[in-house]
């Protein structure tokens, strides 16, 4: 019983993480599908979808019947609601005339099918920049205060490849990284600082926004720093499958104070 339990929970954790539909209540039968594996946020114009390290690899959906159960080898099928774009019977997708913007892709099985899922076509990303100063001071507030936040930094990834486009790249992953002392902070240690996106959510992991551009701010906790007066590097790492993109990574520093 408890592993049914489990097996339960852990389809119910896919549906809410991923696009998911349900139809079927018996053992066997389809009840969840979750569409899950994409390998990758961008497809680049005139190219086949990848993942990470720049291998082409194809469209997943997931298929689990009531008991949580996955069903192995169910013939799902992948479609594009948009143009320029094309998903073949493997679900490998390829972006054929559309050269930028968001499209929509949706898996079925039988008489389910997935909510859609979106990815973006982009050029190829050839530098990246720091779009703000690379060198900004925090005066913070003492007792500590969830205002103690560095100025914005943002980065910008374009392409040389503008023709009837902006030189923006979005939907490219960018990691962002601290560094104090020149050892690199672990993404989950916020003891001292946390990298937190403009509307508050701490986060080291982003995608570029439809102009190229992502931004963080530093949240430094003032009772727990080093010392009162420090200095935090905080990186932005871009990669072309793998190879880092020329300007990558980006370099900010972030000197810390209290407030005369």
């Amino acid at each position: 019983m408890l592993h049914r339990r489990v097996l339960i929970a852990t389809a119910a954790a896919l549906c809410a993480a991923a696009s998911c539909a349900e139809l079927g209540t018996g053992v066997g039968e389809v009840s969840y599908l979750a569409f899950d594996g994409i390998p990758w946020p961008a497809l680049l114009a005139g190219d086949t979808l990848r993942d990470s390290l720049g291998v082409a690899t194809p469209l997943r959906a997931h298929a689990f019947d009531a008991s949580g159960r996955e069903i192995t080898g169910a013939p799902f099928r992948y479609f594009t609601l948009d143009t320029g774009v094309v998903v073949d019977s493997s679900g490998t997708m390829r972006a054929t005339t559309r050269r930028d913007g968001t499209v929509r892709v949706v898996a079925s099985l039988g008489a389910l099918q997935s909510d859609d899922r979106l990815l973006r076509v982009t050029r190829r990303p050839d530098s990246t920049f720091a779009a703000t100063a690379p060198a900004i001071t925090l005066e913070y507030a003492i007792p500590d205060v969830s205002t103690n936040l560095s100025p914005e930094m943002r980065v910008s990834l374009v392409s040389r490849d503008t023709v009837r486009v902006s030189p923006g790249v979005g939907g490219w992953r960018v990691r962002w990284r601290t560094v104090h002392a020149g050892d690199t902070l672990a993404v989950s240690d916020t003891s001292w600082v946390a990298l937190q996106t403009t509307g508050g959510v701490r986060s080291a992991v982003d995608t570029t926004a439809a102009d190229g551009s992502s931004t963080r701010k530093l949240r430094v906790f003032v009772t727990r720093i080093p010392a009162p007066i420090d200095s935090f590097i905080v990186l932005a790492d871009i990669r072309l499958y793998g190879a880092r993109v020329p300007g990558s990574p980006v370099r900010f520093v972030v000197r810390v104070n209290p407030k005369p």
